[in-house]
């Protein structure tokens, strides 16, 4: 059976275990009574609304930094700050190629095969009229009339004149926007040559082709890897008119100045574009004389060319400065963040940008894809400026502003952006302007009625009943180990105490029963003598 006194002992200690560890396990975690926002409490709401801009008329460069992407070609944008206007600016030139004019000339022109296994003609020069060649095509024996011995095999000769070029820029920065081919040639031929309309005579004639030969203009690389033909022409009557086959020599036939047929302008573009994808700085330019000269008859035959004359040669080209898809260059600036407003909740309402903008010239027709872009955080606005709606004169990019709420977190983040979305050539450079950049914020301040630190005002509570729970265990353990006994108790549990402990004590009397009894009688009748004595005080007055 457990005593009264263990049980004084006990009920306190149950009582601090239920109330006051808890509590304390409560404090030492620190987390159960911290201030927070989704818990019920006295606030109020402000409203706000701010330029959150930093020199937003670019009166310097502070605040604002240039980026350039790395696809495309950053070399074709730049930006900068002028007259408080931001820039950018995308570099446009034209220029023109005319090297190749007028008659040829001998220091300027190479001859050469047309193949290692072909052969020249009889004779081929550049004289002051221009590249010439002259053939006679002779079976029999005996040198022809270019003193050249008679061979079967001397049919079909050709010549090649090759002029190097060397352009002044690296073309892979520049497209063929326009070009020209001008040549001419001329001829003359003996009525011995073969034509369509010739009337063959002789032993066992023959015809396929017929005598004929072409005058031709080509484009090629540094290393000949590829040809393209520019112009050509074939003139199939030269030497037109029947000539009995056994008389070698008739009439002498010609053909005046004649313009070979040149490709296409989009064409000849193409050509030497493609020619210096190969070679960005050197290309080729050849011209060349084929002679082909048909055996027609079974026994001897003879084909005389007099002179065969390419006269002038003229290539010009524009070429303009090529802007490549996917380049762009921003203005940009990191504004102050969300948080830097206020230590208490903030919520954005609003959020509207807008500026201004301009260009100095009309933007070409040739990229209506490219355009200015916002971006905000890195996230790029769906609203986007087409170049092409720019005029010379600012004008507002959207009226009533582009709502960017939703792209804006804590950081504040902008950019605008030049965005080019094509391939295109651009003969002059375009400078497009922005200015009056306006990025204005509405938001709300949610704040408590007071200053309120997180935490701070359950923590007195909690300090406070564990103060007062302290104190009422402590009472309560005070009166039930000493005060709920009477004195005389007290004392004897003190007597008994220090017995135990083999303290000294003082010696002190307790009274029998009957003792007791006489004192108390004797003290009472005392009290009635007393009151007696004082009646008999009051008669006598």
């Amino acid at each position: 059976m457990i005593s009264s006194k263990t049980w004084n002992f006990i009920i306190p200690f149950f009582i601090f275990s239920l109330i006051f560890m808890p509590l304390l396990n409560l404090i030492s975690s620190g987390n159960s009574f911290e201030f927070s926002d989704n818990k019920i409490h006295s606030a109020a709401e402000k409203f706000y609304e701010e330029e959150w801009i930093t020199n937003r008329n670019f009166t310097t460069p502070d605040s604002w930094y240039i980026t350039k992407g790395s696809l495309g070609d950053p070399s074709d944008l730049e930006a900068e700050i002028d007259n408080g206007e931001a820039k950018f600016i995308i570099y446009g030139e034209k220029r023109l190629f005319s090297n190749i004019n007028g008659t040829p000339q001998n220091s300027d022109w190479i001859p050469m095969k047309k193949a290692e296994e072909s052969i020249y003609p009889d004779l081929f020069e550049i004289n002051e009229n221009g590249c010439n060649a002259s053939h006679e095509y002779w079976e029999g024996t005996g040198n022809n009339l270019f003193g050249v011995p008679g061979n079967q095999t001397r049919n079909r000769p050709s010549v090649l004149w090759k002029r190097l070029i060397k352009m002044p820029h690296n073309m892979s920065d520049y497209i063929i926007t326009a070009s020209d081919l001008i040549a001419i040639f001329n001829g003359t031929a003996n009525y011995n040559v073969e034509t369509p309309n010739d009337t063959l005579t002789g032993t066992n004639p023959t015809r396929a082709e017929n005598d004929h030969t072409k005058f031709y203009v080509q484009l090629t690389n540094l290393e000949d890897k590829i040809r393209y033909e520019a112009a050509s022409y074939e003139p199939i009557y030269l030497g037109n008119g029947s000539l009995d086959a056994n008389i070698n020599y008739g009439s002498i036939d010609s053909i005046n100045d004649t313009y070979m047929t040149s490709a296409p302008e989009d064409v000849l573009n193409y050509f030497l574009n493609r020619v210096f994808e190969y070679d960005y700085q050197n290309f080729s330019v050849i011209l060349g004389i084929d002679i082909d000269c048909e055996d027609n008859y079974g026994q001897t035959d003879r084909d005389t060319y007099y002179s065969l004359l390419i006269k002038t040669c003229n290539l010009t080209f524009n070429y303009e400065r090529k802007i490549d898809q996917l380049s762009n260059i921003a203005w940009n600036q990191i504004c102050k963040e969300i948080s830097d407003i206020s230590n208490y909740s903030v919520i954005i309402t609003d959020a509207r940008l807008n500026f201004k903008y301009k260009i100095n010239e009309t933007w070409t027709e040739t990229s209506p894809n490219s355009e200015i872009q916002i971006l905000v955080n890195e996230n790029k606005h769906p609203e986007t400026i087409k170049l092409s709606s720019a005029t010379s004169s600012f004008q507002e990019a959207k009226i009533g502003g582009f709502d960017i709420k939703n792209l804006i977190t804590d950081d504040v983040n902008l950019s605008l952006q030049v965005y080019i979305a094509d391939n295109f050539a651009l003969n002059k450079s375009r400078e497009i302007s922005i200015d009056d950049v306006s990025l204005m914020l509405s938001y709300i301040i949610i704040e408590p009625d007071e200053l309120i630190t997180e935490g701070e005002e359950w923590i007195w509570v909690v300090y406070f009943l564990v103060g007062a729970l302290i104190g009422l265990v402590g009472i309560f353990s005070i009166y039930q180990t000493h005060f709920k006994y009477p004195p005389m108790v007290r004392k004897v549990r003190k007597l008994k105490k220090k017995i135990k402990k083999g303290k000294d004590t003082k010696p002190f009397t307790i009274n029998s029963r009957e003792e007791i009894i006489k004192a108390k009688v004797e003290k009472n009748m005392q009290t009635l003598d007393l009151e007696k004595f004082q009646d008999k005080k009051k008669i006598d007055k």
